[in-house]
Order: C-alpha cells, then sequence, then structure tokens
C-alpha cells in the first residue's frame, strides 16, 4: 500500500518550491484535478498534461497559501491551507482532497471560501 501521506507531504513540498516536474511526476496519467468556483465556475481538468498546465501558474515559490496540517486515512487525503488575509482584511482558506492510486495522485479536488478576518478560528 502506498503512504498517501507521504505523497502529498513530496507535494506540497514540491509545490512549494516551484517545483513543476517533480508536481508532475506525483500525478497518476488519468488525473483529475476539481478547483474552487472563486474565480468563476468550477470546470474539471483530466489528464497529466492538462492538469501540469494549469499548476504551472500556480505554485510557487513567491507569496501563496500557508499549507497546513495534513490528515489521512487510506487512499485519501486532507491538507488545510490558508492565504494571507486581503487588503480588505479577507482571508481564503480551506481544503484540497486528494485520492491516491498506485503511488500517485488520482485526484485533486479543491474547497474554500473567503471569510472575514474575525471570522478566524485562532489556533
Amino acid at each position: 500500500m502506498t503512504d498517501a501521506r507521504g505523497l502529498i507531504e513530496r507535494f506540497n513540498t514540491a509545490w512549494e518550491l516551484g517545483d513543476l516536474a517533480t508536481v508532475s511526476a506525483l500525478l497518476a496519467d488519468d488525473v483529475t484535478y476539481c478547483p474552487n468556483a472563486w474565480d468563476g465556475p468550477a470546470v474539471a481538468v483530466r489528464g497529466r498534461d492538462e492538469v501540469s498546465k494549469v499548476f504551472a501558474g500556480q505554485l510557487g515559490p513567491g507569496a501563496g497559501p500557508a499549507l497546513g496540517p495534513i490528515w489521512s486515512a487510506g487512499d485519501r487525503v486532507l491538507c488545510e491551507w490558508r492565504w494571507p488575509p486581503a487588503d480588505d482584511g479577507t482571508v481564503l482558506r480551506g481544503l484540497d482532497v486528494y485520492r491516491v492510486r498506485e503511488g500517485r495522485i488520482a485526484a485533486k479536488d479543491v474547497y474554500g471560501k473567503i471569510t472575514s478576518g474575525q471570522d478566524e478560528v485562532q489556533e
């Protein structure tokens, strides 16, 4: 059985470094990426090449979301993330939900919401 949590930890490290080659290598050939709909309708993207093209414009290094705790159970992994507060004090935060198959990421679904700074739970 694949260490799903370890796979996502490697993925997140590569993401933060802006290492598209490693990010792409961790994706299944038939991966599905379903982003959140904060920029318009959420449209699923399928296939390693197409998903990698989308990710190329999103991954670090630089200003981006802080990737938080990871939880895993079997082939499912959750990762929290949180963007720094915007000029108006709102915060975009959410979860990435991964499905792992045969040692690669088979699906990444993004769920997020925008909250006011006062709505944030303090850790």
